[in-house]
């Protein structure tokens, strides 16, 4: 009772100054105007197939997928980005260039994928529709993709590491145009510093932000906000996740991750949770990018999690 009528307390404030609604966006903000930094190419990736998986109101929706060398069928490892849900595109997988080389030298095709993006008129579930669409696309078609079915990881930053992890832990929830059974098997996600449950955020800051995309009430959007989040879904039946988070993430604070390893705990879920003492929002602040030895230890844990989900033999390390 207390925290409703603090609630109701701080939204009159809100709503009548508009000094304070516009320091509410500002803090939410920071999340909207965060950019990945941009790590170096190599050749191998400039060279996808490009593919239409969903035209949906009169908007394209696109995958593009990266090959290693041979005929394949190849294991797949699905990208979705970060952008707070109102920015990114399927090229932001370019932001981690290690990451993809080392899938492609394991053998594992590489797809990054668009959705719709919070704009008049779409909001929640629609991105998890689009990504459930695409994962059923890609399995419908793997034949003629050369995509192993049965053997799909999961992957994003962000945003895009939150929509894949609440697709891979409902399955039979927000369905789009594809029907439940073409859903395929989700081998595994690796998620870098998602959101987890969104109602740990700040939840005055989140629902101003929202409000111009969502026409519901409050208590309607709050219902919502749990039926999205991650860490609704999890059970004992959940695929492997792989968690990376960095302590000092100023946009999805660490206490996201810790919730989401509680909760897993609870319900026997196998999550793991690989922290990173001065970690901030970005991949390059967990590998150190001056120091190389850093940034292989990093890519040797995500290959260890890769070949354990997709069935692969572990390569012989240098270290």
């Amino acid at each position: 009772m207390k925290r409703e009528t603090a609630w109701l307390m701080g939204g009159a404030a809100i709503l009548t100054t508009a000094a304070a609604g516009a320091s509410i966006w500002n803090n939410y903000g920071a999340l909207l105007r965060w950019t990945e930094p941009v790590l170096p190419l190599t050749e191998k990736q400039l060279a996808p197939r490009n593919l239409l998986y969903k035209t949906v109101n009169q908007q394209d929706l696109t995958l593009d997928i990266y090959y290693p060398p041979g005929e394949g069928p190849f294991p797949v490892a699905i990208y979705a980005h970060g952008g707070a849900f109102v920015r990114g595109n399927r090229d932001d997988v370019f932001s981690f260039a290690p990451i993809i080389d080392r899938f492609l030298e394991l053998g594992i095709a590489v797809c990054s994928i668009d959705y719709r993006l919070f704009e008049d008129g779409s909001y929640f579930p629609d991105n998890l529709e689009d990504v459930r669409d695409a994962l059923c696309f890609l399995n419908q078609q793997a034949d003629e993709l050369r995509i192993a079915r049965g053997r799909m990881l999961l992957w994003g930053d962000s945003a895009g590491g939150a929509l894949m992890l609440t697709t891979a832990l409902a399955p039979t929830e927000f369905i789009g145009e594809q029907a439940e059974s073409h859903l395929p098997l989700i081998s595994g996600v690796i998620a870098l510093y998602p959101p987890t449950n969104f109602l740990l955020f700040k939840f005055i800051q989140t629902w101003i932000a929202h409000i111009k995309f969502y026409g519901g009430g409050r208590e309607e959007w709050r219902q919502l906000m749990t039926r999205v989040s991650p860490a609704t879904h999890l059970s004992s039946d959940s695929p492997p996740i792989m968690l990376l988070h960095g302590k000092k993430d100023p946009i999805v604070p660490f206490a996201q991750a810790l919730h989401f390893v509680e909760k897993g705990a609870d319900v026997g879920a196998d999550v793991r949770l690989f922290s990173f003492p001065n970690g901030t929002h970005s991949l390059a602040s967990f590998a150190q990018t001056e120091n190389p030895l850093k940034i292989e230890r990093l890519l040797e844990r995500i290959e260890a999690f890769s070949c354990h989900v997709l069935i692969l033999p572990k390569r012989e390390t240098l270290h």
